[in-house]
């Protein structure tokens, strides 16, 4: 026969708050801290609207997570719905409860038992003043940014989704919408410009542009593009070839689209994938690009001679950390460019992903010179190149003075051997 554990003092001392409302509702003046985030979550699930009503405009945290309810999507709605009513009360009255410290409304989807750890619950923007002083000498009410990742896809939002950007929109100059993460597909641009719009761009660190055939799509999003100014990490793939255009609309709309790339002062990683048209303008790109890069990966790309004759001149790539050219065949071109890079990025390149670049045993011995100043070099893919086996030799020769000083390249040998 099994027996369920006791029920906990806390969990006694919540179901007996919950199943007494009013009770619930007066003893947020003085309930301590450490019960409010489970209080909450059971609140939620037996849906006592007027207790999370009630908690949200005491909430005695800077941030309220309630991205971690997104996984019951029957229910969302409802529990974002209540919630908002909350930050109405929250927002419009004439003063703050006194407990009442929420700063940011997390939307962000996460695990549920993220809400067991104190540190969720504490996140904030340090950069930012959190209230700015009155005309009378008190505090006015600092804006509330409400936290989001959104998919922006030709098609409408998700119910919850197009409820929220509506309810900031009506609250101009009380909450921001800020958004961690955007993704964004095909023809989503003109389909949203309006969420777009209403977005704090500042506020996105992580932008992926997939599958955008159109080249207008692409000429309307460069104004986004160039006010995400705290951006760290791109991902353009799939994009358009540009077959149909002159050329010299493809070269406005390119150089519309990199202009662009000079306002990303904070960029670190930048991920091209399959991306056609810019074969012959990756030069321009990274002229513009004046921030530099940790992480450079081109995959499925054509480059030109011109792209890859001066791939190490610019200063973007000057401090790279991790270098992937993937499925980019290099069999025609110099290994005159990779041997600069390497010797540019020695003190600090850790990764070199050469896969499937086709290089020749005479191109790959051309930078082995190279390679051996790469004293912080982890990881050496050379999977799908025509490495010889004395090639491979010399590098697991340098491997054994690596080990002697601490560090250790692990080879992805060549399938060709």
């Amino acid at each position: 026969m099994s027996f369920k554990s006791p029920l906990s003092l806390q969990e006694l001392a919540e179901n007996s708050l919950l199943r007494n409302r009013a009770l619930a509702i007066s003893a947020l003046e003085d309930l301590p801290s450490v019960f409010i985030p489970s209080l909450f979550k059971k609140a939620c699930r037996k849906n006592c609207s007027d207790i999370m009503v009630t908690m949200v405009q005491a909430w005695p945290f800077p941030c309220l997570p309630l991205g971690a309810m997104i996984r019951r999507k029957a229910a969302y709605r409802r529990i974002l719905e209540i919630i908002l009513l909350g930050l109405d009360g929250l927002l419009f009255q004439k003063a703050y409860h006194r407990r009442c410290r929420l700063q940011v409304l997390d939307l962000r989807g996460m695990p549920l038992k993220m809400w067991d750890t104190w540190s969720v619950f504490m996140a904030h923007d340090p950069s930012e003043n959190p209230a700015a002083v009155g005309e009378a000498g008190t505090e006015a009410r600092p804006l509330l940014k409400v936290v989001i990742d959104l998919v922006l896809k030709e098609g409408p939002l998700t119910s919850a989704e197009s409820f929220l950007v509506q309810w900031v929109g009506q609250r101009e100059g009380q909450t921001r919408l800020c958004c961690n993460k955007l993704q964004i597909w095909s023809m989503a641009i003109s389909y949203h410009r309006g969420v777009l719009e209403r977005l704090d761009l500042d506020s996105i660190q992580e932008l992926s542009l997939l599958c955008m055939n159109n080249p207008t799509c692409l000429l309307n999003f460069s104004p986004y593009l160039g006010r995400m100014r705290n951006l760290r990490s791109l991902l353009l793939s799939s994009l358009w070839s540009g077959v149909f255009l002159t050329p010299v609309e493809k070269d406005q709309i390119i150089t519309q689209f990199t202009s662009q790339f000079v306002k990303l002062k904070h960029l670190q990683s930048l991920h091209l994938d399959n991306v056609f048209f810019l074969e012959g303008h990756l030069d321009q790109l990274f002229w513009w690009l004046r921030a530099p890069l940790e992480t450079l990966s081109v995959t499925h790309c054509f480059l030109s001679k011109s792209d890859w004759t001066h791939l190490a001149e610019f200063l973007c790539m000057s401090q790279l950390k991790h270098l992937i050219l993937k499925c980019v065949k290099l069999t025609h071109f110099s290994p005159e460019p990779l041997r600069v890079l390497l010797l540019k990025t020695a003190p600090a390149l850790m990764t070199l992903d050469l896969e499937g670049c086709q290089l020749t045993d005479s191109q790959l011995s051309a930078i082995l010179p190279a390679l051996r100043r790469c004293t912080q070099l982890t990881l050496f893919n050379l999977s799908g190149n025509y490495a010889s086996k004395r090639f491979l030799r010399d590098l697991t020769d340098h491997q054994i003075k690596l080990r002697h000083q601490g560090s250790q390249i692990t080879l992805v040998p060549s399938c060709d051997d």
